[in-house]
């Protein structure tokens, strides 16, 4: 008998949507507002969606585990809500910064420096990207496992067009792109960005691109306006999200295609991590030990090439279950949100302690992009919300990182070779709140 009804955990995530609304609107800070929006929509409303029957849960049965029942999902959803608030409580009583409504201009030292390097960087990342994609298939298509025998290094490299394509948002933003000649590059480089990432296995590298854009440009306007661009952005997302979902399914024709994404959009079909939750309560602890930190610990190993290390630990619980295999062509698995996987570190003390550790660290990336030029801050706030959706929907989390390594490299390199330029030297003032219409600006930056 789960110890909470379904009711309560809605309204509780309801509460914490308008406790994050009202949060930004005041400190103009999205954070918990994209955390809160998606952990909803991934759970309570993927529940009601099943129950009123709308969908159905995933058929775990095939992979050898009892179906998923109302009562394992609320079990499941009570675990998620629990996560949910030691996370957004952590960061809200961490973060306690008003963010300033950036004023875009930019140092044109700076952008003399940057702008033909990223320009070059894209255009030359474009046809490269082309002929890695095409490796892939065809090594996929020969035999060899996505999982097992493609290098990880190989099939991550179109996610450098991320972070590519989150410097050109910046350069435009704040005026590093003056000329006529500026702007066609950057718009090749972006139509190409766009055309490479968007499909039905690429869906979160143009989910990731697209909200890292919508941070930058917005950046200038008050937060209620920030709201309305980011309203749209969220229904163009899941509209491109969807349709990409569908053409999964190659016997569409193009009349369908189109109702089947709506469908898919509103049955919330591929944000079935609730699903992945009831899988993971039935692997952990009953056919795997927790894993006691040993999954972030992954992170660090995952880096070394398996032609280096061939006895490299699998990471995935499907993979240590050895339900997915080495003559397996690509990877298999339901993502299960970060709580998710934090569950599978230790249960409900390790949901408690990863959210508060989350928590902690997402604020304190905020506070430094508060410490930066408003160029650099930007980038910064881009980059962690750009990352916050493939991280909260779960999966393999060593993967998860190694993917955003690969996307914002580029960015990292700026951000440390450029460290002693980008510090603010009157750091803005924190620690109280401040009313929309009094939101601080923050100044031309000095280099």
């Amino acid at each position: 008998m789960p110890l909470f009804e379904y009711p309560e955990l809605l309204f509780t995530q309801i509460a914490l949507l308008v406790v994050s609304g009202i949060w930004f609107l005041r400190r103009n800070d999205e954070i918990p507002l994209l955390i809160g929006s998606f952990i909803f929509y991934i759970s309570s409303y993927r529940y009601w969606v099943v129950t009123s029957g709308l969908d159905r849960w995933v058929n775990i049965g095939n992979l050898g585990f009892s179906p998923i029942t109302e009562d394992k999902a609320v079990i499941a959803l009570a675990y998620i809500v629990f996560g949910e608030i030691c996370l957004l409580v952590t960061y809200m009583l961490r973060q306690r910064t008003v963010l300033p409504i950036v004023v875009p201009i930019g140092d044109r030292t700076l952008f003399q420096w940057l702008r033909p390097k990223i320009l070059f960087l894209g255009l030359l990342c474009l046809p490269i990207v082309v002929v890695v994609r095409s490796r892939v298939i065809a090594q996929v298509r020969g035999g060899s496992s996505l999982a097992f025998g493609v290098s990880a290094y190989l099939y991550l490299f179109p996610m450098l067009l991320v972070g590519v394509a989150a410097l050109i948002f910046c350069l435009w933003k704040f005026g590093g792109l003056p000329l006529l000649r500026h702007k066609i590059a950057a718009l090749t480089i972006l139509s190409g960005v766009a055309y490479l990432t968007y499909g039905p296995s690429s869906r979160f590298k143009f989910l990731a691109w697209l909200i890292a854009g919508g941070i930058i440009l917005s950046s200038s306007y008050r937060p209620k306006s920030r709201l309305i661009i980011f309203s749209m952005i969220t229904i163009m997302s899941l509209t491109l999200f969807a349709f990409a979902g569908a053409m999964r399914n190659a016997n569409l024709a193009n009349d369908t295609l189109k109702q089947a994404a709506i469908e898919r959009a509103f049955s919330a079909e591929d944000a079935n991590m609730l699903d992945g939750f009831v899988l993971m309560q039935q692997v952990y602890p009953h056919r795997l030990d927790f894993s006691l930190g040993m999954e972030h610990l992954e992170i660090l190993m995952r880096p070394i090439p398996r032609s280096l290390w061939p006895e490299k630990p699998v990471g995935g619980y499907l993979n240590k279950l050895g339900i997915t295999i080495n003559n397996g062509k690509g990877t298999l698995g339901i993502s299960q949100s970060l709580f998710g996987s934090l569950y599978g570190e230790g249960g409900l003390i390790g949901i408690l302690v990863g959210s508060i550790l989350y928590g902690t660290v997402f604020a304190n990336i905020v506070r430094y992009s508060n410490e930066l030029q408003a160029f650099a801050g930007i980038l910064v706030r881009a980059i962690l919300c750009a990352c916050l959706i493939p991280l909260l929907r779960g999966g393999d989390l060593p993967g998860i990182y190694a993917w955003f390594g690969m996307a914002f490299w580029p960015c990292f390199l700026l951000l440390w070779f450029q460290r002693e330029n980008f510090k603010l030297k009157s750091p803005l003032p924190s620690g109280h709140i401040h009313s929309s219409t009094h939101m601080p600006r923050q100044e031309h930056p000095s280099f």
